[in-house]
């Protein structure tokens, strides 16, 4: 009898060690093999191996790690490990966020992190401000007095609600004092947009000008001024030719008169006489 609870006393010990060595929560999350499946946060999950942070993540039942791609968090890598375990701490918040939870935030809000706890965090060290924008954009930065935001959230890369959620932020945030702080690149030089070319102006042209059809268009006005069309001139009326009177004809070739006409010529002059006779 004394055997078998000796036995079962050291199965209980020997489950109690492995799960307390484990680096598998309980929650059944393991924060490294999450990271596996996404290439672009390698870098960071290897940091967290280093560091140990793995595990202090994965003993938790509700968390929230801010992850950082592996082209922004390569000016992590050469710290020393001290610095980078404090750092990495920040991006580990002690409450679950999710897309959804982030957007029913306050305007800013401030969250605990993992830092927090471990008794060295001086003044806010161990807060970070999670600030909304317009169109659901969310940015990061330090608690401490004249901090930036200096992280802008890019995607949610996993979530297991209410016990892990996996957030990736464009790159480290660094508190005062805790390290060199990596302020985010200057944005791009402004470059203005290409400048429109002018609107060709439209004068109005001469009466004999062809105007193209359906253009409805008002003509710009133009600066110099516009003359009137020239009208041809009138054709000089032409003259006819005079025509000259028809030229006498010689008497000489006039038809002499027939004898009819001599006799009855006659006849009238002597009754011309006898009348004027009468009348004396």
């Amino acid at each position: 009898m004394e055997l078998k609870a000796s036995s079962s006393l050291v199965v209980l010990t020997a489950l109690v060690l492995l799960f307390s060595s484990s680096s598998v929560s309980v929650n059944g999350f393991d924060i490294i093999k999450i990271l596996s499946n996404h290439p672009n946060l390698l870098a960071f999950s290897d940091l967290l191996s280093q560091t140990k942070l793995n595990e202090a993540i994965n003993k938790r039942k509700t968390i929230t790690v801010l992850a950082v791609d592996n082209s922004s968090i390569g000016g992590l890598s050469d710290r020393p490990v001290d610095e980078i375990k404090n750092i990495l701490s920040v991006h580990v918040i002690l409450d679950y966020y999710d897309v959804n939870k982030l957007k029913k935030l306050p305007k800013t809000s401030s969250w605990t992190t993992m830092f927090q706890s471990t008794g060295n965090a001086n003044d806010k060290q161990g807060y970070i401000n999670c600030t909304r924008l317009p169109g659901e954009q969310f940015v990061f930065g330090s608690a401490v007095k004249d901090s930036p935001p200096v992280a802008k959230f890019v995607k949610s890369v996993f979530s297991q609600p209410f016990n892990i959620s996996v957030l990736q932020v464009s790159q480290p945030i660094v508190a005062p004092g805790l390290g060199d702080v990596i302020l985010p690149p200057p944005p791009p030089p402004y470059t203005p947009p290409p400048a429109m070319p002018p609107k060709a102006s439209r004068k109005k042209s001469n009466a004999s000008a062809p105007v193209a059809e359906g253009d409805d268009d008002e003509f710009a006005p133009s600066d110099s001024p516009i003359e009137a069309p020239i009208e041809a001139p009138a054709p000089e009326p032409v003259e006819a030719p005079a025509q000259s009177p028809p030229e006498p004809k010689d008497e000489a070739e006039a038809p002499a008169p027939s004898s009819a006409s001599r006799l009855y010529l006659a006849s009238g002059v002597a009754l011309a006489g006898f009348t004027a006779m009468a009348f004396i």
